[in-house]
């Protein structure tokens, strides 16, 4: 019965592995980017800011002349999860900005064309045409 209950389980799970997403979803517009740009620049700044503010906390602990061993280790480990924070919003301002680059090279276009049609007369047909162009 074990046998059977795990094979069973493994088929489910290869079905589902294996598996392909066919809808993508729609591709993101200028304002979607600029959006996602504002968010992780707003990240960034909290980030740095709260990191320079832990530094500095950090060196007020642990620096003072009467500060024990352990004051110290804690303004240590303070000074450590600021540098750290602040070496983690490099990256989202690297983000933001290419997020942003990428909002202004997006542009679509809605046109109009014409397509000549041979097959009984010469008939010119009118469609409409979406394009989005994408400048990475």
């Amino acid at each position: 019965m074990k046998k059977v209950l795990v094979f069973i389980m493994l088929i489910f799970a290869a079905t589902s592995s294996f598996a392909q997403k066919t809808n993508a979803g729609e591709p993101l517009t200028r304002e979607d980017y600029l959006v996602k740009s504002k968010k992780q620049k707003s990240a960034g700044w909290s980030l740095l800011g709260g990191g320079a503010a832990l530094i500095g906390t950090g060196l007020l602990i642990g620096n003072r002349k009467e500060s024990s061993f352990g004051e110290a280790a804690t303004g240590g480990i303070i000074g450590i999860i600021g540098i750290l924070s602040v070496i983690t919003s490099v990256p989202l301002f690297i983000a933001s900005g290419r997020n942003k680059r990428k909002a202004m090279n997006v542009s679509a276009n809605l046109e109009i064309l014409q397509n000549h049609v041979y097959k009984e007369t010469a008939r010119v047909r009118s469609y409409p045409a979406f394009s989005l162009k994408l400048n990475f």
